[in-house]
Order: C-alpha cells, then structure tokens, then sequence
C-alpha cells in the first residue's frame, strides 16, 4: 500500500470520528432544548405527572454515554456568577463543568420517571418545576448566555 493511500485511511477514519463527535453534540443539544421547551409547555398546560415524563426524552445522552463522547465539548466554560445573574438557588453550581450539570439533569430526569411510573406516585409537580428551572441554567450555560432577572416575577436570558 503506498504511503498516500495509508494518509488518507488514517484522514478518513479521523474524519468520521470527528463528524460522529459533532453528530453526537448537536443531538444532544438538542434533546436538553427540546426537554426543556417541552416542560416549559407540559407545566404551562397542567399536563398529568405521567404524561410529562412520558414526554421527556433521553436517547441522545445514554448514547453519548455509551459511546464516551466528551460531554464538556459542548461547552468548555464553568458556570460562573454572571451566568447564574441573581438566582441565588444556582450558586451551588459555581464552578461546575457541562459534564457535571448534563449529568445532573439526567440524573434528575431519571428518578422523575422512575418515581411517576411507581403505583400511588404522589404530585411532583414541584419536581418537575425544579428540573425545569435546572434546564433553563443548563442551556443558558451551554448558549454561554446569563440569566438576568427583571423584576420579582420576570427572567430573561442575555447573550453577552
């Protein structure tokens, strides 16, 4: 085999690597956005505990996980006080890495399906507005925006 054809194997299989990385980041993006667009929807519209873990989706995380994709790749940057702005609920969270929020929401995601799925599951609705709230931190941290809070009742987040 010439030295060329050995290059462009080892360029082609890198290749791939690289564009299954990229794959693997942007569709679990995705599922953090679209769990949290969803919550925000499901709790807006009062659906039923069960209904709303039924809606929440984690197919792209196990298979990053099991693939050993590098969660922090998503964003490189620690939560910092600017992204957390005034929700002293989120200063536990300085200083934490993407991997470890990703996992924590996950985390968080799997004990709510496992708990509204058990017989005589009690209202969770206050868990389910927990997670939410975690969602909007944790895609304001992967955006590399910052939470700013208006008014008592009001949020936004800012992209710097």
């Amino acid at each position: 085999m010439s030295i060329w054809k050995e290059l462009y194997d080892i360029f082609d299989k890198e290749r791939a690597r690289w564009q299954s990385k990229n794959a693997n980041r942007q569709a679990l993006i995705f599922e953090i956005q679209s769990n949290l667009t969803f919550l925000a929807d499901a709790l807006q519209n009062e659906l039923s505990d069960i209904d709303i873990a039924k809606g929440l989706e984690r197919k792209a995380f196990d298979k990053s996980i099991e693939s050993g994709f590098s969660i922090n790749s998503i964003s490189k940057e620690k939560v910092t006080a600017r992204t957390i702005g005034d929700f002293d609920e989120f200063k536990k969270y300085i200083g934490k890495d993407t991997e470890y929020l990703v996992k924590n929401a996950y985390s968080k995601t799997g004990s709510l399906l496992k708990i509204t799925s058990t017989p005589n599951s009690k209202n969770h609705s206050l868990k389910f507005k927990s997670l939410f709230r975690f969602l909007m931190l944790l895609v304001t941290h992967i955006e590399g925006r910052r939470l700013i809070r208006h008014s008592s009742k009001s949020a936004k987040i800012h992209a710097d």
